[in-house]
């Protein structure tokens, strides 16, 4: 069994590959993720997995402004601009996925399983 370190590992890499960009734009955003940036509104569970959250994420560019965030099996959903108007995925996103990810890697013993995610694939990417 890999631990808990590998598995994040295992994991980040496979979603920058998925996304199609560079480890490092990841990266920024898995260090991006703190309890002041963000906040857990509600983590979604059914069968035994959590198969998703509900969450708000602290504007990088405008501190006072909370972005409001769902992730889960059957899509996502964001309220910043990029989402909204231009239907993106954006980096909002993306932090949810990644800290749905680490939810479910504590609650659960296991990452979000990211080949089930068609609408992280078919997704124009924003960030």
């Amino acid at each position: 069994m890999l631990s808990l370190e590998e598995q994040v590992k295992s994991f980040l890499l496979s979603l920058a590959r998925l996304l199609g960009v560079r480890i490092e734009k990841v990266l920024d955003l898995y260090f991006y993720v703190s309890p002041e940036t963000v906040k857990i509104v509600e983590v979604v569970e059914r069968g035994g997995e959590v198969v998703g959250m509900r969450l708000a994420v602290r504007s990088e560019h405008k501190p006072d402004v909370w972005y409001y965030v769902s992730v889960g099996v059957n899509g996502a959903k964001c309220t910043c601009e990029g989402n909204v108007i231009g239907n993106k995925l954006c980096k909002h996103i993306v932090v949810g996925v990644i800290t749905w990810n680490m939810t479910s890697l504590i609650k659960k013993g296991r990452g979000v399983d990211l080949s089930s995610l068609a609408w992280l694939r078919a997704g124009d990417k924003g960030f």
